[in-house]
């Protein structure tokens, strides 16, 4: 008999009026706010921080300079732990890699709105889905193992920061 490997879910919901991009990230178990992320204000590159719900950081996001197709994924003591990257010319819909350690999963859709994540071996990562109608943006994300739920909220910052800030 197998067994299922259940995922751990998120809703990521994006706080409006505010002066930049500021997120509120809710255990989708519980209905509970477990982290919240922001974008820094003054910086030379566009950074997300995600902090949890004592302050204390949990990863930080940084994109690169020019294009903005290559977002790196910092644990809280500086340690490179993964990326996010973007083509750089986009032909049709929205594509990305999510680089671990070993691992790279990849994802693409032809409208930008659903997403799931596989590896080379086709092993489930993380599934991202932003809901169409909605006054803010809403995202709902669901990690597997062995993938860390700090990537795939990563990766749902990056493409929100990316593709849908001020559109």
């Amino acid at each position: 008999m197998s067994q299922e490997i259940k995922p751990m879910g998120f809703k990521v919901q994006q706080k409006i009026l505010a002066l930049v991009a500021t997120y509120n990230i809710y255990d989708l178990a519980t209905d509970q706010q477990i982290f919240k992320a922001k974008r820094k204000m003054f910086s030379w590159t566009p950074t997300i921080i995600i902090k949890d719900m004592a302050e204390n950081e949990v990863a930080k996001i940084v994109s690169n300079f020019f294009f903005g197709n290559n977002w790196k994924i910092y644990a809280p003591n500086g340690t490179l732990i993964g990326e996010v990257k973007f083509p750089l010319i986009r032909f049709c819909g929205i594509k990305f890699d999510v680089m671990m350690a070993d691992n790279t999963y990849t994802a693409s859709d032809i409208f930008g709105y659903s997403f799931s994540a596989v590896d080379v071996n086709g092993n489930l990562g993380f599934k991202l889905d932003r809901k169409i109608f909605a006054i803010r943006d809403t995202y709902k994300v669901e990690t597997y193992p062995p993938l860390e739920p700090v990537f795939a909220l990563a990766a749902a910052l990056a493409i929100d920061s990316k593709y849908f800030q001020g559109k």
